[in-house]
């Protein structure tokens, strides 16, 4: 789908977006992800522990997951199913799409600190995660206040907005919205300035977690991307 000259990919599952992503690989290119979740998980982590053994050492782990890798672009992604619905932007990293990620979430991944940087008094020691995690009103998520001030933190990582955004993925998982006010709220100015500036647009729909993280009784997958889409075409 393209919108104003913007390529938007839209999918069921968060994990399928990284065929659409591996497409669009270029030099520093930068990720900006909206989700309740960090998807941090390393990617084949799920599919590795259904093995019928287990490896004997982190080496053997390693081994295993990048022939999963390679065998996920020899098969131009047909396997992408054997990757689980968190393991996306590990697995991403891994096949150096992406110069460094952003990930601006309701959960945190403090406890992982080699891999990921979240945003905190500690020092950033140059991850390629930054997990800039918070706790908002669901009504104002995407409000411009809100994120302006959010995105302020960044700059402790010396990732202020003019160093990504001439270049970088937006990506949004619909379980960011909790109510229908959170994608309609009244002043979205910074927020349409992030789509008019990014190369391209990943969605996930996630109807199952949309639905068991909703707040509004009648929120849906559904409306949530189509008022998403109305958003887009504003810009």
């Amino acid at each position: 789908m393209i919108i104003n000259e913007k390529p938007i990919f839209i999918c069921d599952k968060h994990h399928h977006v990284l065929k659409f992503w591996y497409s669009q690989k270029s030099e520093n290119l930068y990720l900006l992800t909206f989700d309740h979740h960090t998807d941090l998980h390393r990617a084949y982590q799920g599919e590795l522990n259904k093995f019928p053994y287990k490896a004997k050492n982190q080496n053997d782990w390693d081994l295993e997951q990048r022939k999963l890798l390679e065998t996920l672009i020899e098969n131009d992604f047909k396997d992408i199913n054997l990757l689980h619905h968190d393991e996306h932007i590990d697995a991403s990293i891994l096949l150096n799409i992406f110069e460094k990620i952003l990930v601006y979430s309701y959960d945190s991944y403090c406890n992982k600190p080699k891999r990921v940087y979240c945003i905190t008094d500690k020092e950033y020691e140059n991850q390629k995660v930054i997990n800039n995690y918070n706790y908002p009103d669901s009504d104002y998520v995407i409000e411009s206040e809100m994120l302006i001030n959010n995105f302020k933190k960044i700059e402790v990582c010396n990732l202020g907005v003019d160093v990504w955004i001439d270049n970088f993925i937006l990506d949004i998982d619909l379980d960011f919205f909790k109510t229908k006010k959170s994608i309609n709220p009244e002043n979205v100015d910074f927020f349409k300035y992030l789509i008019s500036k990014c190369k391209a647009i990943t969605i996930a729909t996630e109807p199952t977690f949309v639905n068991s993280l909703k707040e509004d009784e009648d929120l849906n997958s559904e409306y949530l991307l189509e008022s998403l889409l109305n958003l887009i075409k504003t810009v």
